[in-house]
């Protein structure tokens, strides 16, 4: 049971970040976004996936796989639209 309630707050978070990634994809801006917090963002969801993988948990790992990949293309709009 614990496990779905990891995974569901870890859908519903990456979920968070799916509407402003479109919208930066979309708009070809992300002006609005800070890119110190774009990376900041980055390092701590990469260090709490290797502490998923660490303590060998699912819901934390595969969540913050997605969440990095949202990141990660956040940053990357952010640093091509600047």
């Amino acid at each position: 049971m614990l496990d779905l309630l990891g995974y569901l707050a870890g859908i519903l978070i990456v979920i968070s970040m799916l509407p402003q990634v479109i919208k930066n994809w979309r708009e070809k801006s992300a002006k609005d976004i800070s890119m110190i917090r774009s990376i900041i963002y980055v390092l701590g969801v990469f260090c709490y996936t290797l502490y998923g993988i660490g303590i060998k948990n699912g819901p934390i790992t595969a969540m913050n796989i997605f969440g990095l990949i949202l990141g990660i293309s956040s940053l990357f709009l952010k640093i091509k639209y600047s």
